[in-house]
């Protein structure tokens, strides 16, 4: 039904109420008629606007056993319920499980198997019907109540971060006692602690639920436990660190006759190590494989395994090492007779000394292998009068070979006509 058709239905039986209160007045016996007709108007408008709905409602309702008889418990697992209802449309949006309390009432019944009787009530909610209880009985097995103690075992799940290890794994109980059907009992083996380590870096106490298990390990339901829950103390140990090690070079051989090792560059200069402690506390650097530099003029680079020993493990797999290989410098005393140049005609030169020492620098290679006369010492007279003036000694080397000093740097130099 519309909004404008209930809102003009509304009004006609308004009308008609107030013609009848009118006809009441003087009418009285026609009380009684009027008290209908308003019944039936609310009747009929509380319809229209929340309209009553009849249809399964879409849960499951758990079943529970009441009325269990002492030293007697339910051995099987009762089903859950599909119901149909009827009730206003407003009520179905609130429906849950809580608002249907389903059970059968197992007073009188001793150890046996029966199909009983499902009630249900409704909590919570009025003008709520049910019509229908699907299925309307269900199969109770009925079995002698025991206890038996059983031992209590903790149960890890999860794992430790690397370099971790359990120690200890301790709940606070020996012992607790599962009650229940006997069947069911019987199967129970021990009770779990499970506790989960996953990253725990620290000692633990957790407060966990105890669950019933078979042989097998499987989880044994439908049995009680006393006391539900333990306190299980969990401790772990760091049996393995991580340091950052420098990375140490190795160089072996001797460069060619003449060269030498200048230096040595690791790259990168270092890793981190992980290991157990007792390993790693004995490592200072992490030394890598040998590069052999024998005979080598040049420089040397090679890429290196990056080894570590057995138990560690570095970060980098492989590490650069560059040998840089330069000549070995030397110097060699001489001793050379200056030779007077640009000594003008008809002039004789003398020099006194008539030798000077001259200390020359370069590779052993180069200094070797001179040769003789490829050094000279010269003295420049063009500018010199006839007499004796003090000249300046010039020592000339070979490419690759420094004069590091001339003694003396200067000579007398007499100048003389024949």
């Amino acid at each position: 039904m519309g909004g404008g058709q209930l809102s003009a239905g509304v009004r006609i039986v308004l009308g008609l109420l107030n013609r009848a209160r009118y006809h009441v007045r003087r009418t009285p016996g026609l009380a009684a008629v009027s008290l209908l007709i308003g019944i039936a108007l609310w009747v009929l408008v509380t319809d229209a606007e929340n309209p009553t709905r009849t249809d399964l409602v879409p849960l499951g309702i758990p079943i529970t056993a009441a009325n269990i008889g002492p030293q007697l418990a339910v051995a099987n697992a009762l089903p859950s319920l599909q119901i149909r209802i009827s009730a206003p449309a407003d009520r179905w949006d609130r429906l849950t499980t809580d608002n249907f309390h389903a059970f059968v009432d197992l007073n009188g019944l001793g150890p046996r198997d029966a199909q009983v009787p499902v009630r249900i009530e409704v909590v919570g909610l009025t003008q709520v019907r049910v019509l229908e209880v699907v299925p309307s009985t269900v199969p109770v097995t009925l079995e002698e109540l025991v206890t038996k103690p059983v031992k209590v075992s903790s149960r890890i799940v999860g794992t430790l971060p690397r370099g971790y290890d359990l120690t200890t794994v301790l709940p606070d109980r020996a012992t607790a006692d599962v009650s229940g059907p006997k069947s069911l009992v019987a199967l129970v083996s021990e009770v779990s602690a499970t506790v989960n380590v996953t990253g725990l870096t620290t000692p633990l106490d957790q407060t966990v639920a105890l669950t019933a298990t078979a042989e097998g390990g499987g989880e044994i339901r439908g049995v009680a436990i006393r006391p539900a829950t333990s306190k299980v103390s969990v401790a772990v140990r760091q049996n393995i660190l991580g340091r950052v090690l420098p990375l140490e070079a190795d160089v072996g051989g001797q460069p060619a006759p003449g060269y030498r090792i200048s230096g040595v560059k690791v790259t990168p200069t270092s890793t981190r190590v992980e290991g157990p402690i007792d390993l790693l506390q004995g490592l200072d650097t992490l030394k890598l494989p040998r590069v052999d530099v024998s005979g080598q003029q040049a420089d040397v680079r090679s890429t290196v395994r990056v080894t570590t020993p057995e138990g560690m493990a570095a970060t980098i797999t492989s590490a650069t090492v560059e040998v840089t290989i330069v000549p070995i410098l030397g110097s060699t005393l001489v001793s050379l007779a200056p030779e007077v140049i640009g000594l003008r005609s008809g002039l004789v030169a003398r020099v006194s000394p008539g030798s000077v020492s001259v200390t020359l620098e370069g590779t052993l290679a180069r200094l070797n292998a001179l040769a003789p006369n490829t050094v000279r010492a010269t003295i420049d007279a063009s500018s010199m009068a006839p007499g004796t003036t003090d000249g300046r000694v010039v020592v000339v080397a070979p490419e690759g070979v420094t004069v590091r000093e001339v003694q003396p740097a200067s000579v007398s130099v007499t100048l003389t006509r024949p």
